[in-house]
């Protein structure tokens, strides 16, 4: 009865062991990321957006960055973004003509195609992006295109103004 016991234990501790060798530690590229993060903030670059994806499923680096956010729909509309899973940091200018400021916003997009086990870990994996690019007004998660239209957006950041 006993050697049953350790042979069964034994047998489960090996199947943990080798389920957890499966697991997939996904970092940040951090000195990437905070360049490009800086850059969106400075007031002084004309860059408006940075877009980070998963490269080789194990990091999380910038995969575009730019003046248009138009590029980040576009891109976001392609049936590649079915699958996609990514971190969009946004300025956008809020204001009148007399009081104009900047606003930043984070969006997660979780493609409709992702893997279940794969959205579950994004809050995990949300918690590292934040870390490296911590300030922004507003933060939307979401998989549908209308959220994340511009105008959407803007409506969003004013909410939150007041």
């Amino acid at each position: 009865m006993m050697r049953d016991f350790i042979i069964l234990s034994t047998l489960l501790l090996l199947q943990l062991v080798h389920n957890s060798a499966a697991i997939r530690v996904i970092s940040v590229d951090e000195e990437e990321v905070t360049a490009a993060y800086e850059d969106v903030r400075n007031d002084e670059s004309e860059t408006v957006y940075v877009m980070l994806t998963y490269h080789d499923n194990r990091l999380i680096g910038v995969s575009k960055s730019g003046n248009d956010y138009s590029e980040v729909t576009t891109e976001l509309g392609s049936a590649e973004a079915d699958g996609m899973r990514a971190y969009i940091y946004i300025r956008v200018t809020t204001g009148d003509e007399m009081s104009k400021r900047s606003k930043f916003v984070l969006l997660t997009w979780c493609g409709p195609s992702v893997p279940a086990l794969k959205k579950g870990k994004m809050s995990l994996e949300k918690a590292k992006v934040k870390s490296v690019m911590p300030n922004f007004a507003v933060e939307v998660q979401t998989s549908d295109l209308e959220d994340i239209a511009l105008e959407n957006i803007l409506d969003l950041v004013k909410k939150k103004q007041w």
